[in-house]
């Protein structure tokens, strides 16, 4: 037989900080875990996985861990899932138990929380959910209740002059003490930008003087300090860019002031953040050892707001989402106002200018150009939904397509019971002495081959039930969407978030979109426009 395969997930947050239960550490999850596999004999066998997610917190599943986990189980390749208890894989009971209810049954996945007892592969299993909804909701409510008292704490902690967040800024390091101390490499590069700034050179230029001087960018810094910070650059290389330039000259850190509270999780638990007015914003004067003056910090951002008063829109409808496709940095976008009113806009990587070997586009590209192609493949997408009922059409694919692995999955297991009845026949036959203990071994080894392929053929058809269900969801808010805006006369920043992920510029200066509905596009043959 296959070696089943068990996926063990450990979490730890910044709540559990809070809660200062040493038994919520990844070594004790992980001595429990193994502890409780060792005590079971039908598991000592089995292949092992680790998940393991520290920082994060259980409200939702938006963790890199427990999302590995989840894909690989959907593929087939984890069979079992073990945790220390319910809230280690999730506080919110809402999508907790839809897992525990649907997700995982449906896939054939059995899951065990250690702590509460809990095994869905044990005969007694029926009656439990009940109890296990009640427990999730009362971590789901706790949960949001910490959440609270985690931001109370901080705010506390920030009023203290404490700095609290993961990452000092750029020519800062954090100390033992929670304190910002000025590092010693990167310090003076920071009053060298608010020198240059302050005589009135534009941020354009020194970023540009910074990469050709090949000082390291703060992303490429931190990488070369094994620092764990993410980044998104194709080519695995950071530049110095006008918006860092400009988010230090910003920074009223430099000054020496604590400032916390800029932004908040659009709701508790969320990865979301929002904007938070000024006024709101926790700011302690003198909390360590300023880079600049006070002085020249606001003279520069005097400058800054002066120059700045012919600034893009923040509302443009394309704004953060164009990229290059070379160095895949979002591409600023250039708004020019004309002699009778006009306002026209266009998007060029500087990649180029900055760091030659990346060979970015050079070309100049129009907003209107970029808005036409969209509009355009948006429209055909539209008539071809309202002309052909693609809904209709899709739904009724899909449900002869669902029967079909419905009835291969039937056949499956009846076959699977069949081989299993006639082995224990034969083995019977070889107990009686009716059967040669070599011949019973050989036809052994064939049936549980046959066995073990038929449960791969279960598992393939499970997956693609799955991507079914996944798919009909996306498609048909995708052809609801189509039909509540259709026409497509002006690109709104509505549209574009609901449609578009990221609009890519080629080194030959094509485009290339990425939607939010790559299936539908694909049924209605959009990629032709392009």
């Amino acid at each position: 037989m296959k070696s089943q395969v068990i996926g063990l997930y450990l979490r730890l947050s910044n709540e559990d900080e809070y809660e200062v239960q040493e038994s919520n550490s990844i070594t004790s999850q992980r001595e429990i875990l193994k502890d409780y596999i060792q005590h079971h004999r039908e598991f000592r066998d089995c292949f092992v996985i680790e998940f393991c997610d520290e920082g994060y917190s259980g409200t939702n599943f938006e963790r890199p861990g427990v999302q590995r986990l989840l894909e690989q189980t959907k593929r087939g390749e984890i069979h079992t899932i073990i945790v220390k208890d319910f809230s280690r894989f999730g506080r919110n009971y809402i999508e907790v138990g839809n897992y525990l209810e649907q997700v995982f049954p449906f896939l054939g996945v059995r899951f065990i929380s250690v702590n509460d007892e809990f095994d869905s592969g044990s005969s007694d299993f029926s009656g439990e959910y009940f109890d296990i909804a009640f427990k999730n909701l009362i971590y789901d409510l706790y949960s949001k209740d910490l959440s609270e008292k985690i931001i109370s704490v901080r705010r506390m902690k920030a009023s203290q002059g404490k700095f609290i967040t993961s990452y000092a800024p750029y020519g800062y390091q954090k100390s033992k003490e929670q304190r910002l101390v000025p590092d010693s490499e990167t310090a003076p590069i920071v009053r060298r930008i608010f020198d240059m700034a302050v005589q009135g050179i534009p941020k354009a230029h020194i970023a540009n003087t910074l990469n050709k001087e090949g000082v390291l960018s703060p992303l490429m810094l931190r990488r070369q300090r094994g620092e764990h910070f993410p980044c998104k650059t194709v080519n695995e290389k950071s530049f110095w860019k006008t918006s860092k330039i400009f988010s230090i000259l910003k920074d009223q850190r430099y000054t020496g002031d604590a400032v916390y509270g800029k932004v908040k999780p659009t709701t508790v638990g969320s990865s979301k953040d929002c904007a938070v007015p000024e006024e709101e914003w926790i700011i302690v004067p003198n909390a360590h050892e300023a880079i600049v003056s006070r002085e020249i910090f606001e003279k520069v951002n005097d400058m800054v707001q002066k120059r700045n008063k012919y600034s893009q829109d923040k509302t443009a409808a394309l704004k953060g989402k164009v990229r290059c496709a070379t160095c895949n940095h979002i591409i600023s976008r250039k708004k020019r106002v004309h002699a009778k009113g006009e306002i026209t806009a266009t998007y060029r990587c500087n990649g180029q200018n900055m760091i030659k070997e990346f060979g970015c586009c050079t070309k100049t590209i129009e907003e209107s150009q970029i808005e036409y192609t969209i509009l355009t493949m948006l429209q055909k997408a539209a008539s071809i939904v309202v002309d052909t009922k693609v809904l209709e059409i899709t739904k009724e694919f899909s449900a002869s397509k669902e029967k079909k692995l419905e009835k291969l999955l039937i056949k499956y297991e009846t076959e699977i019971k069949q081989l299993t009845n006639h082995r224990l026949e034969r083995y019977k036959a070889y107990k009686d002495g009716l059967l040669l203990r070599e011949d019973f071994v050989k036809e052994k080894i064939a049936l549980e081959k046959r066995i073990d392929m038929l449960l791969l053929d279960i598992e393939k058809c499970k997956q693609e039930l799955w991507k079914i269900k996944c798919a009909d969801t996306k498609e048909t808010d995708a052809i609801l969407q189509l039909e509540k805006f259709d026409p497509f006369h002006i690109l709104t920043r509505e549209i574009v978030e609901i449609f578009v992920k990221q609009i890519y510029i080629c080194q030959d200066g094509s485009l290339q979109i990425e939607w939010k509905f790559e299936d539908i596009y694909s049924y209605v043959s959009f990629h032709k426009v392009l």
